[in-house]
């Protein structure tokens, strides 16, 4: 009778462990397909924001600015942020891609201009920061 006490016990373990097993599953499941969709997503958040940067129209430049505050307002309630480094800042090889270097005397791996804008979603590189840097 123990050894099918026994057994049974270790059944309902084997079936606990293959239950948390599949929870974890889904969730990365989850957050692969949430991180796909977003990065999906990001061509067209940069081509609304070269629209708002081009346009002289107020009106129009108005209702731009309302749908990238509510693409901002949605990427922070999903832990999404920029990485959007200022001029001179040290290149950091795990957030930005230099795709140009500049020559520059006495100054070498510094941010010389952002040309895309990168992100992260909960602190993990999405898409990195395409940048000139500088070279001595």
């Amino acid at each position: 009778m123990d050894n099918y006490k026994e057994k049974y016990i270790r059944l309902m373990a084997d079936m606990e462990n293959i239950k948390k097993r599949c929870l974890a599953d889904i969730e990365n499941i989850k957050k692969v397909a949430n991180e796909t969709m977003v990065r999906n997503f990001l061509p067209i958040v940069d081509s609304i924001e070269l629209i708002y940067k081009n346009t002289k129209s107020s009106a129009l430049k108005s209702s731009i600015f309302i749908t990238l505050k509510l693409i901002n307002s949605i990427f922070k309630n999903n832990n999404i942020s920029q990485i959007n480094p200022n001029k001179f800042e040290k290149y950091n090889p795990n957030f930005h891609q230099a795709i140009i270097s500049i020559a520059m005397p006495g100054a070498s791996n510094l941010i010389f201009c952002v040309l895309q804008k990168g992100y992260l979603i909960n602190n993990k590189v999405l898409r990195p920061a395409l940048v000139s840097v500088t070279r001595n």
